[in-house]
């Protein structure tokens, strides 16, 4: 690189400034980071992907990604509305064990106030199982979750699911017709909300 251009890239470089970023409500805005940019433009739609781990500081969370994108900037703090969750491949590959079968569902859901999302599950028997069994559990997987995303509001939705809660359910219902090794919400995507996710944005910048 030549003198000119590196003195190019560091004054373009010195015209950043740090803004910080914050996770959405049902996160406790968290602050996920800080990021440089030139203006608050250019962070709108940029998305930042996360370890739940990263929040939450505990390492059974690892597994847990999180994808979030900016949505917004006020002064300098950047606030995100969250798309995604997955848990990583690996760590879905970990449950599966010969002798075992898989179960996945995959389900569209609304929230109470309007929320849309793609829920996919997994389930993992105990020993293997008959295909009837499995449709039996598939069920009960799809009926569980798509019954449950009306009765909530999103966050409220999206607690459930990352705690755990979804999936400890999902095991106690199937159990009816067989024991389950493990049950996952193996990832979310948010299709669409169109509701206020910061109703206190004013209050938080």
């Amino acid at each position: 690189m030549s003198q000119r251009a590196a003195r190019r890239a560091r004054t373009k470089w010195e015209m950043k400034k740090w803004f910080r970023i914050l996770a959405p409500r049902a996160f406790g805005f968290a602050e996920l980071g800080l990021v440089p940019a030139i203006d608050e433009q250019s962070l709108l739609g940029r998305t930042i992907e996360v370890s739940f781990y990263d929040i939450t500081k505990d390492v059974s969370q690892l597994p847990t990604k999180l994808k979030f994108q900016i949505i917004d900037v006020k002064d300098s703090t950047a606030y995100t509305q969250l798309r995604q969750i997955e848990l990583t491949r690996d760590y879905v590959r970990s449950l599966v064990r010969r002798g075992t079968s898989r179960i996945d569902c995959i389900v569209d859901v609304e929230t109470k106030d309007g929320a849309k999302l793609r829920v996919m599950s997994v389930a993992i028997t105990q020993s293997r199982v008959k295909t009837s069994q499995k449709k039996a559990i598939r069920k009960i997987m799809l009926d569980h979750i798509r019954n449950k995303g009306p009765m909530l509001t999103f966050d409220e939705l999206i607690q459930e699911i990352i705690l755990g809660k979804v999936a400890v359910e999902i095991e106690m219902l199937a159990k009816k017709i067989y024991p389950l090794k493990k049950a996952e919400v193996r990832k979310v995507k948010i299709l669409a909300s169109n509701f206020n996710i910061y109703p206190e944005l004013t209050e938080k910048t």
